[in-house]
């Protein structure tokens, strides 16, 4: 038996799609600017391996708490 799909299938599809899209998109950035901030920190302080961690991590965190906001507001 083949289903057809109508087009409220297709829009839930669509939109869960750019939700997923947006998150990753969201998270990606967000620890990436954290990384290229210790890059701007080091021209000033020097290289520091625990504040990479700490950037990053922290980058981490701000990331999924930003995806976990827009998750609740979808």
């Amino acid at each position: 038996m083949v289903m057809f799909m109508n087009s409220k299938n297709w829009q839930n599809i669509a939109y869960y799609f750019s939700l997923l899209t947006q998150l990753g998109l969201t998270i990606a950035i967000t620890i990436i600017g954290f990384f290229f901030l210790y890059k701007l920190l080091t021209k000033f302080i020097g290289e520091n391996i625990f504040l990479m961690f700490f950037l990053i991590i922290l980058g981490v965190i701000a990331a999924f708490y930003n995806a976990y906001k827009m998750i609740l507001k979808k």
